[in-house]
């Protein structure tokens, strides 16, 4: 069954690449049945069996007969030389205009890196001179009022005796 549906998909590519390859008319309007009598005898027998592939050469023949009055024109020789140098210019227009974001967007994945870079680096410089800090706080006494160091367990002089008693 699957191969029948494939078969079957492959024929309407092929009817559908021969209603491509049909040449323009010149400007005159045709039918359907004109169309169709200008098509390859196997494209031909497939739309004889396929609803869709009849549809689609009806929508051709009108998609054609409403460009009929439409001149087309070949493209020139330097078409595309043209075309790119257009496409050139607008995006130096654009960079010429935007020049300075453009330069920090390019700059942007490097700033990020470098950020990165950075932080990695002074998180554990910052990490090993806590640990620096640790092992030296039990050899100094200091001010505890603003040092975040632990106090020692020798250092008393928040504890009042209370048995003293002022007159």
């Amino acid at each position: 069954m699957g191969n029948l549906v494939n078969h079957e998909a492959e024929n309407c590519r092929r009817f559908l690449d021969a209603l491509e390859e049909l040449p323009l008319s010149g400007g005159t309007r045709k039918s359907a049945e004109e169309w169709r009598a200008e098509l390859p005898e196997a494209a031909e027998q497939h739309l004889g069996g396929c609803e869709s592939c009849r549809t689609a050469l009806e929508e051709f023949a009108e998609t054609r007969n409403s460009l009929a009055g439409v001149a087309v024109q070949e493209a020139g020789p330097w078409f595309t030389a043209r075309v790119m140098a257009a496409i050139n210019a607008r995006e130096q227009e654009v960079e010429a205009r935007d020049g300075v974001w453009i330069s920090v967007r390019r700059l942007a994945p490097r700033l990020v890196a470098l950020s990165a870079l950075l932080l990695v680096l002074g998180g554990s410089w910052a990490l090993e001179l806590r640990k620096t800090e640790g092992l030296n706080a039990d050899r100094r006494v200091g001010d505890l009022v603003f040092d975040s160091s632990v106090a020692p367990v020798s250092y008393d002089d928040g504890l009042g005796m209370t048995s003293e008693v002022r007159p």
